[in-house]
């Protein structure tokens, strides 16, 4: 992939990452411009290269989250292995991985061991629960997270079951942190000259973004309760099915979106009872909450859900329709912010994918169709890296595959 005036051009990231967190992570610095050469293991290489859907023996989960990367196949097991290893961090910028904690130590592969050889490589680790406290050493993996950060807890209807996210918000933000702290590294490694260990734990990134609840359980002793598709400071706030069989998210704040909201449906008595602003009138709507949305519901039933968005943004207050990804794959909106993007892969066929939210100067930082970037097979950059990076010969690449360091 072309990364030429990118911001990240010219940086190296090599990548011990696999399955989503990680890699998801380094997917994020190479559409902002750096080169990112995917470290695999032998034989199977990342996980995700057999995680579904698949066509033609290829995985359209390991496009996702790797497309435009390289792949060098090393057997860190090897003591050859890993003194390619260590050639490599000698010429890059970034290290990451996420393995379980110590497993890097443990092969001498540690940051402690690469900054001696290179006092300028930044190392970015992701972990489940992070390399200390009590849960350190336990396995950890997105619902986990995302039951442990505090996530599940709030998500659900009031008296059913936590649920977790549909996507893996967990993996996704702590990679979207862990991105950052690698940006923010490079930017006081230009000041310092030194690299830096970052590190971010999954069940901390969750607890982070818990919004107003962290604060609220502090102040009143109380943990926020699922409540769906719900919330206090409004009514009517849900998601309101239409006649023509989909569904529209509301929200409505304050007194006034109330009064203008009702006043349209001709529910005046409901405005003389719950209507005006302050602490007490948005206490009696939050407590009567399920009777005002039952209400409206009944009415908004009546309309299509084009004829509801219409009529609540007249009202200026935020809505929209519920879409599913086939919804999203033709969205006019996307589509005009170059958010869809039509692949024509080798295996997959044509496919349509999700391009990077990033924009400097109104244009994405992701891909674009005619740059087409593909997956690697698994070594399928063995030669190309060795030779460019570390100006090995072809015979002492013949050898490394023949000592078993490397794999393809």
């Amino acid at each position: 992939m072309v990364t030429t005036n990118k911001p990240l051009s010219g940086y190296k990231v090599l990548d011990l990452t696999w399955v989503y967190s990680g890699p998801y992570c380094t997917s994020l610095l190479l559409d902002l411009g750096a080169d990112v050469i995917k470290v695999e293991g032998p034989k199977c290489g990342d996980h995700t290269r057999s995680f579904p859907p698949f066509k033609n023996g290829g995985s359209g989960y390991f496009y996702g989250l790797n497309r435009g990367k390289k792949s060098i196949a090393l057997n860190l097991k090897s003591e050859e292995g890993k003194a390619i290893f260590r050639d490599l961090v000698k010429k890059v910028d970034v290290v990451t991985e996420n393995f379980v904690p110590g497993v890097m130590d443990r092969m001498g592969l540690g940051y402690e061991e690469l900054k001696k050889i290179n006092p300028k490589i930044i190392y970015g680790s992701i972990h489940g629960f992070g390399s200390f406290g009590p849960y350190f050493d336990w396995p950890g993996v997105d619902p986990v997270a995302q039951a442990m950060g505090g996530l599940m807890s709030q998500s659900g209807f009031t008296n059913g079951a936590p649920l977790k996210t549909g996507p893996a918000v967990a993996d996704a933000i702590a990679g979207m942190y862990l991105a950052l702290g690698i940006v923010s590294a490079l930017m006081e490694r230009e000041k310092t000259g030194t690299g830096r260990k970052i590190e971010v734990g999954m069940m901390d990134a969750v607890f982070s973004v818990l919004e107003e609840s962290v604060v609220r359980a502090s102040m009143t002793g109380d943990a926020l309760p699922r409540r769906g598709n719900t919330d206090p400071l409004g009514a009517p706030w849900d998601a309101f099915e239409t006649s023509d069989g989909k569904w529209v998210m509301m929200c409505s704040i304050g007194g006034a979106k109330f009064e203008a909201v009702y006043s349209y449906i001709a529910r005046s008595d409901l405005i003389a009872e719950y209507g005006g602003d302050g602490e007490e009138a948005s206490a009696k709507r939050a407590d009567n909450l399920a009777m005002l949305n039952k209400i409206f519901a009944d009415w908004a039933i009546t309309k299509t859900a084009d004829e509801l968005v219409d009529i609540i943004h007249e009202l200026h207050i935020p809505c929209g329709v519920v879409k599913d990804v086939v919804d999203l794959l033709n969205d006019p909106h996307l589509k005009a912010r170059n958010m869809v993007v039509d692949i024509d892969h080798p295996k997959l066929g044509k496919i349509k994918t999700y391009n990077n939210p990033i924009m400097f100067d109104g244009k994405n930082m992701g891909i674009d169709s005619k740059d087409n970037p593909l997956d690697p097979e698994l070594g399928e950059n063995n030669q190309q890296v060795l030779q460019d990076v570390l100006g090995l010969s072809l015979d002492e690449i013949k050898k490394l595959y023949e000592n078993g360091a490397l794999w393809k």
